[in-house]
């Protein structure tokens, strides 16, 4: 329930209000195994999402079988609202467990529309969608301004600023080097000779998935 109420579909309600929303939601818990795939490419999304444990990777794969990596999510993180709220009839990603974990899977048809008890927290939680998908869109913008950098220097600084923004100056990332060249879309050799250049500069300080800014 913490976490709940940490989600951002939830914003604003007390937890004796989101336990009396679940039933009308349709809530199911899912229990899933590393590799496991919640969201295939292809599928319809019906439910949203929410990251009760563990934690998940948004993939692309391109006609040659090539996989990128668009989002890591964590605990209270959603995902599939975007889709279901375009009312989507094929996704366009994947979504799969990087670890072991759970979700809450919550039906988009109950969340859209009032239920007969009309619910006194419903339309707090379209409220919420909305500034949930708001918000996905503005990091959408972003991202393609991230990718849109002439050099990979850029795109590392971009990136890293973003969370340096959320944590201070000495952060951790949530990718290892394979998944990071993935989501900025570099190759992995190109982006670990960046980030050498980079410390050597006196730019960063880096061990592992621990940076600092210089």
């Amino acid at each position: 329930m913490e976490v709940l109420r940490a989600a951002p579909l939830f914003r604003g309600m007390m937890q004796e209000d989101i336990a009396a929303m679940l039933t009308c939601l349709h809530a199911q818990r899912r229990h899933c195994r590393r590799g496991e795939t919640l969201l295939l490419a292809g599928d319809r999304p019906e439910h949203v999402g929410i990251v009760l444990s563990g934690r998940l990777r948004v993939v692309k794969d391109d006609v040659d079988g090539n996989r990128s990596l668009l989002a890591t999510l964590g605990e209270a993180d959603l995902f599939a609202e975007a889709l279901c709220c375009a009312g989507a009839e094929e996704s366009p990603v994947t979504v799969l467990a990087d670890t072991n974990a759970t979700v809450l899977l919550l039906r988009f048809s109950r969340i859209l529309h009032t239920c007969p008890n009309t619910c006194a927290f419903h339309q707090a939680l379209i409220a919420n969608m909305l500034r949930v998908v708001a918000q996905k869109n503005l990091s959408l913008q972003s991202r393609m301004e991230l990718l849109g950098a002439k050099s990979i220097q850029s795109k590392v600084m971009g990136y890293l600023n973003t969370y340096a923004r959320q944590r201070g100056r000495s952060f951790s990332v949530p990718h290892n080097r394979e998944e990071m060249a993935s989501y900025l879309c570099v190759e992995r050799s190109a982006l670990s000779h960046t980030l050498m250049r980079m410390k050597r500069d006196g730019l960063i300080d880096y061990r592992k998935d621990q940076f600092t800014l210089l």
